[in-house]
């Protein structure tokens, strides 16, 4: 993992590492109850040093959380719909007819620079000089350009003059309509090609090429419908009532009728530049040997790059910097993420462009228990503080685990809701993987109290303390506080909390870390003898805990439409939520 130690990661319910197979559902369910299917289930230890585990893997605050479901809900268990388009530049709202028609880019005036993608500025454009004369115009025919105001690139770096500040999208278009060649007749240009032999040539620029695209599949699409449907124009086209009329009168039935029709065309391909169709052959000789001569006469830097010529699709064509025009702003979207089962909103945005505040926001760490883990009895963090590291030796050896020495940590459990949950931990007591490693949770079962103020919980006085120095110093009222003594020298039991609060528990977990075998020299190879890769981050200690979380809850009218449908409001219902996850302890020393 590239977390940081200690990491708390959790496993979404939709992967099948931790559920039982569909197999073994399928030849279950006849003979054995659901309750023992679950049981099962819950039995079957997550591997977190499995292939597929990461995939599954994420930390609390990238999940969502989903109450009508009652479970976590991870990127693959969600659907991402849009809510609206607008352009981040001008922070215009565009309908979502008009970018089907017109595109996903802003047709106001937003433009961005095809060499740095800055924004571009409208501004007056100087007046040409001609033998040191100015050229004065009159004051209606003032010409304006786009400038980058970071890399200096103006629209006169490719004889673009805008007449007016308004309306550029169109008037771009004008002048890049009336710098395409003439367009000819389409038989007259397919013989000129066939004639020259140059048949790598298209027949129209970008936008005609696709108009003839976008035709010709619509005639494709019509022809296929129209020998699906032949009878489309007839009032009595539906099948009920043309069965009954071929019933009365007699003649072919409907399975004879559709016997004798003929059977649909496949829908064919464009094959000739006329329906858009246009192919690339190494014949055009005259173009490379221009591009050559030009590329030995500037640097490289005039050259487009590819990024530059895929920002837009009038630069697709581009081969030097001279030939970028600017690149129209993309529009952003507004996007809510739905549930894929019961097709609840989790996430929903103010659909408001300049509002950043969610309608719906339902955040994991709101409703699942957070699990966090430390070292028991030492002010040294787990991992190191790299920027206070001043000799070698403590990048290497400072935060490594020691092999075959048992140490205790402790576990602490944070209710984030506002009842009491009784929390219960498994865990194996082998850790899965190539590295065994010895874990035993002292303390399995316990209750957490429900979530409160955020003043309520930094002035939270801990129930374990037992007495508090009274000297009056900073010291004791530090005791006070935390509700815990200088020297404090109580011994972990098994069966008992460690620390508690007003809505965490801390629990001391044990863990003794397995030995690592050393490096050998043979190369591993499978059974077909291909070499076999080793297991990443294996030396990694990850302990896997099966976290089932139970309280009452009570029916409100706020509740979830499930809820509300089953029960009474006010009424007291049993709710629970378990899942898997994994924490990162630190890396063994070998």
């Amino acid at each position: 993992m590239a977390s940081p130690f200690p990491y708390t990661h959790y496993a979404c319910s939709c992967s099948d590492l931790t559920s039982i197979t569909p197999s073994f559902t399928a030849n279950k369910r006849a003979s054995t109850p659901s309750r023992d299917i679950d049981v099962a289930a819950e039995n079957r230890t997550f591997n977190p040093h499995s292939p597929r585990a990461p995939y599954f893997l994420y930390p609390l605050q990238n999940l969502l959380f989903c109450d009508e479901c009652d479970g976590i809900r991870c990127p693959r268990c969600w659907t991402e719909e849009v809510i609206n388009w607008y352009c981040p530049a001008c922070l215009f709202e565009v309908p979502s007819s008009a970018v089907k028609g017109d595109g996903n880019r802003c047709a106001r005036n937003c433009y961005s620079c095809p060499l740095c993608s800055a924004p571009l500025a409208v501004s007056a454009a100087p007046q040409s000089r001609e033998n040191g004369n100015a050229l004065l115009k009159p004051m209606n025919e003032e010409t304006y350009m786009l400038q980058c105001q970071f890399c200096n690139w103006s629209s006169l770096d490719i004889d673009v003059r805008l007449t007016k500040p308004t309306k550029i999208t169109e008037q771009l278009a004008k002048q890049r309509m009336a710098r395409s060649p003439p367009s000819k007749d389409k038989k007259t240009e397919v013989a000129d090609k066939s004639k020259h032999g140059r048949k790598d040539i298209p027949s129209s620029d970008h936008d005609n090429a696709f108009a003839s695209l976008n035709t010709f599949y619509r005639e494709q699409l019509n022809q296929a419908g129209d020998s699906q449907n032949p009878y489309s124009n007839s009032p009595y086209s539906s099948p009920a009532n043309l069965a009954r009329i071929m019933s009365l009168y007699g003649g072919l039935s409907v399975n004879a009728l559709k016997k004798s029709r003929e059977k649909p065309q496949p829908m064919r391909e464009a094959l000739s530049p006329n329906e858009g169709f246009s192919a690339f052959t190494p014949d055009d000789s005259d173009t490379v040997d221009w591009m050559i001569q030009k590329l030995e006469s500037i640097p490289w830097s005039s050259t487009a790059e590819l990024a530059q010529q895929l920002s837009s699709p009038q630069n697709n064509d581009a081969k030097f910097v001279n030939q970028l025009w600017p690149v129209a702003t993309p529009l952003r979207t507004k996007r809510g993420k739905r549930c894929k089962t019961c097709r609840q909103f989790l996430a929903r945005p103010d659909p408001k462009v300049g509002s950043l505040k969610w309608k719906i926001r339902l955040l994991a760490q709101n409703h699942v228990p957070r699990l966090s883990i430390r070292l028991h009895n030492s002010d040294k963090p787990i991992s190191p503080n790299y920027a206070f590291c001043l000799r070698p030796d403590d990048l290497i050896d400072h935060g490594l685990l020691k092999p075959l020495i048992a140490q205790q940590y402790v576990l602490t459990v944070r209710n984030p809701i506002f009842e009491t949950i009784k929390v219960t931990l498994a865990t194996p007591a082998i850790t899965p993987g190539r590295v065994q490693s010895r874990v035993t949770i002292l303390c399995p079962s316990f209750t957490v109290g429900p979530a409160g103020d955020v003043w309520d919980d930094a002035l939270s006085i801990n129930t374990t303390s037992t007495s508090a120095p009274n000297d009056g110093s900073r010291r004791a009222a530090m005791a006070s506080l935390t509700g815990r003594e200088d020297g404090d020298s109580r011994q972990p039991e098994a069966g008992k909390i460690w620390e508690k609060t007003r809505n965490s528990t801390s629990v001391i977990v044990e863990i003794v870390p397995g030995h690592l075998d050393s490096p050998s020299s043979v190369v591993p190879k499978d059974d077909l003898g291909n070499v076999r890769n080793e297991e990443e981050d294996y030396d990694v200690l990850e302990v896997p805990i099966y976290v089932r979380a139970e309280w009452e809850a009570t029916v409100q009218e706020d509740s979830s439409e499930k809820m509300q449908k089953e029960r009474v409001v006010g009424e007291k219902v049993k709710k629970e939520i378990a899942g898997w996850c994994v924490l990162g302890v630190g890396r063994i020393r070998a």
